[in-house]
């Protein structure tokens, strides 16, 4: 069996793991972009909700802080 291109270069066993890097890379790439994506898009109840939370722990740390 004749290698050629990276497997001349690099042997068959490194010319596997080079494959192996670039598919991992590729797939953590796509987690990265998902996760991006995901993050900050709450859903309407969601954001009421932590709107809320937010007021009442400014409250309970500044009793005096007027709302807005």
């Amino acid at each position: 069996m004749s290698d050629s291109g990276i497997g001349m270069l690099l042997g068959h066993a490194s010319a596997q793991m080079l494959w192996l890097w670039f598919i991992g890379a590729f797939v953590l790439g796509g987690a990265l972009v998902y996760g991006v994506m995901k993050a900050g898009h709450l859903r309407r109840g969601e954001r009421a909700q932590l709107d809320r939370n937010t007021e009442a722990r400014q409250r309970q740390e500044d009793p005096y802080k007027r709302p807005t």
